[in-house]
């Protein structure tokens, strides 16, 4: 399973959406043409992509009640969508983008069990909107 946030214009939530493997996106039967068209609407003008997978490598964490309890590693990817354009980041570059507030642009700790990664560039027809 993957899941996708779009991110757009700071005055907007971000958008998540759950990919099965078996391609299907969200639980509503509108979400596939509503992620494609936030998609659209980050090429044209600006956003970025975050994909976070989930792996069947766990990793244990205490709880304060003394309770462990088992987590997935995640592999984070992120993709800079603007000026009818999309750019994968780097392993670098995600992890820079995933550990700093977009506002106030101070450095927050990196998140347990999250592995960055580079996304290898995907063929501009897989991206055709």
């Amino acid at each position: 399973m993957l899941t996708l946030s779009v991110l757009l214009e700071e005055d907007t939530s971000d958008f998540v959406f759950d990919i099965t493997d078996h391609g299907v996106v969200g639980y509503h039967e509108d979400h596939e043409e509503q992620l494609t068209s936030l998609l659209e609407y980050g090429i044209q003008n600006s956003g970025g992509l975050i994909v976070r997978q989930f792996t069947p490598m766990t990793y244990e964490m205490k709880c304060s009640d003394g309770k462990v309890i088992s987590f997935p590693y995640k592999l984070i990817y992120a993709i800079f969508l603007g000026n009818s354009e999309y750019f994968v980041l780097s392993k670098e570059e995600t992890e820079d983008v995933c550990c700093t507030d977009s506002r106030s642009g101070t450095k927050l700790k990196k998140e347990d069990g999250v592995i960055y990664r580079s996304l290898e560039a995907p063929s501009p027809r897989m991206l055709a909107l």
